[in-house]
């Protein structure tokens, strides 16, 4: 099976906020793992683009101001 990854990112793109919200919910979740076994490994991978951002917190770096 071929994919279209270019395709695939207009498609996204062309979804509504919800919709988009909804793709970023699932592939922070289990179903990415399901998705992982069904599709593979470079599906995988073309998933992770639509991941929502970890909310972790920067630490402040060496050259930070205190």
């Amino acid at each position: 099976m071929e994919i279209d990854f270019n395709e695939l990112r207009r498609n996204y793109d062309a979804l509504s906020d919800q919709e988009k919200d909804l793709i970023r919910s699932a592939m922070n979740g289990p179903l990415r793992e399901v998705m992982f076994k069904v599709f593979g490994e470079e599906f995988n991978d073309a998933l992770g683009s639509f991941m929502q951002p970890s909310k972790s917190r920067r630490s402040a770096g060496l050259a930070s101001r205190v």
